[in-house]
């Protein structure tokens, strides 16, 4: 299944397309948002018979009024808090609070203890709107919301969750689920954001095609099996030759570790032949713990690239001068501006040293990464992971996959965004890994993007194969040995 995502800016607009464009009453969508939430609930926490519901003064809070209407006639106990006074309300949701009014509910002022007499929370109080910081007394609402251990239902997005980027606007509540209406907000996976939505649960609340394509969306997911079926079967003639071959660069003194995990992974991926461009005193011990890899000393570097199908530099490659000369002869080949390549790691700081754009090359850093290629720092990348891909690409040109939480890749005109993975992969060797298997794939023909994606799956993807059973610890080469399982569907 595709997952197209839309800005909070695009998911007001469909709104409003749906309404004034369609005929579909605002009234009707919010009633569906609210069904569709409470059925939800109900699911998740089927044991629940007192809810306490925060509502703001906006849309998002009239879905909450909805929710308590319909847990009212469902004989539920329910307690209402709006953060504004009734007479503030507009549109929409002031006639959700009027026939909450009618069922015989009065909104009440907030107690905490309300908090510990309350089987779930709902939170209504600002969904995609927001754009300040939090504060004050509704800081502490929050703050108290979370410090009370009880199950939370949000409603669109987690309160104090910037939708577009997933940061937290000072205070934000952590939800156990996420009902999320409409459009999918890339908020609700990118770095803060998935630790404060919980599991998330989407209605496009019953409207067409038409509605939903209104806008252009901002990224699409498309899955494991999407691309999978992008690497065609090989033929019954094929041959280690017509199965290319990878050249990789790097593994400085202390970093051998490195290259070989990315020599395995383009073996395990289906490349034909690898070969490693390695320190000198690393030939041996590479090829006794992998004798599938072919070893070479800097000194081979030339002829290897000129016989290569695909380059990867980058892991173990190092700061010091062995490195970046490695490095510096690399690029400087003819054969460099036109072949496939990977950059990873250490490749990518020296890359930040001596900026230059091309269209022939994946570059693939973690935000840490990312920040030194833009000259600034992770935080700014985290902050908006969005903006930071798209500096990333027109300055460096090429396809770029910014790692992390909701993994993005992006060519310059279509961004992709990995909804796989988990924390257990934060652990060193993961880079290496992915630079292997993207290495692989591009040797066996792929496009720039469509290796980058399918890459990027495969290594999530095979990351929570292993997290069945080892939720801390997920070893990097345990993970490169279980990429081929997961491509032979494609056979």
């Amino acid at each position: 299944m595709t997952i197209e995502f839309y800005s909070a800016a695009q998911s007001r607009a469909i709104d409003r397309f749906a309404i004034e464009q369609q005929g579909i009453a605002g009234l009707l969508l919010m009633k569906r948002a609210g069904l569709f939430a409470f059925e939800t609930l109900r699911q998740c926490y089927p044991q629940a018979r007192k809810l306490l519901i925060l509502c703001g003064g906006g849309n998002n809070g009239g879905d909450g009024l909805i929710v308590a209407q319909l847990a009212v006639m469902a004989g539920m106990e329910v307690r209402v808090h709006l953060t504004t006074s009734p007479q503030n309300l507009h549109g929409d949701a002031a006639k959700a609070y009027r026939e909450l009014a009618a069922l015989g509910i009065e909104c009440e002022a907030f107690q905490p203890s309300q908090l510990a007499d309350c089987d779930v929370i709902v939170d209504a109080l600002f969904g995609i709107g927001l754009d300040r910081p939090i504060s004050g007394s509704l800081a502490e609402l929050v703050q108290q919301v979370n410090a009370c251990g009880k199950p939370v239902v949000a409603l669109d997005i987690a309160s104090g969750i910037h939708a577009d980027t997933g940061c937290v606007l000072g205070h934000a509540i952590r939800a156990q689920h996420t009902c999320t209406f409409i459009t999918y907000k890339p908020g609700l996976y990118q770095y803060q954001g998935a630790d404060y939505c919980g599991q998330i649960h989407f209605s496009d609340l019953f409207l067409d095609n038409e509605i939903l394509h209104s806008q252009t969306q901002q990224a699409s997911s498309r899955g494991l099996d999407f691309w999978r079926k992008q690497l065609p079967p090989r033929p019954l003639s094929s041959h280690k030759g017509s199965a290319g071959s990878a050249t990789l660069i790097g593994g400085d003194r202390h970093m051998m570790g490195a290259i070989q995990m990315a020599g395995l992974a383009a073996l395990k991926v289906g490349a034909g032949l690898v070969k490693v461009v390695t320190h000198d005193a690393h030939g041996i011990a590479l090829t006794q713990a992998l004798p599938e890899l072919m070893c070479y000393p800097p000194d081979q570097l030339l002829p290897l690239i000129s016989q290569a199908k695909t380059i990867a530099i980058g892991p173990g490659l190092g700061l010091e001068l062995w490195g970046q000369q490695l490095f510096e002869q690399t690029l400087a080949q003819p054969e460099s501006k036109t072949l496939p390549m990977v950059m990873d790691a250490d490749a990518l700081k020296h890359l930040a040293k001596s900026p230059e754009k091309r269209n022939n090359w994946i570059l693939t850093p973690h935000p840490g990464e990312a920040g030194i290629l833009l000259g600034t720092d992770s935080q700014q990348v985290q902050q908006d992971r969005f903006a930071a891909i798209k500096a990333l690409q027109q300055r460096y040109g090429g396809v770029i996959v910014l790692k992390g939480n909701g993994t993005l890749i992006y060519d310059g005109t279509h961004m992709e965004m990995c909804l796989a993975g988990n924390p257990g992969m934060a652990v060193g060797g993961m880079g290496d890994v992915l630079t292997g298997t993207l290495a692989g794939l591009l040797a066996q023909g792929l496009p720039l993007f469509t290796a980058a994606c399918l890459g990027v799956y495969l290594h999530a993807h095979a990351g929570d194969i292993l997290a069945k059973t080892e939720a801390r610890g997920l070893l990097p080469t345990a993970l490169a040995e279980t990429l081929p399982g997961l491509l032979s569907f494609s056979e």
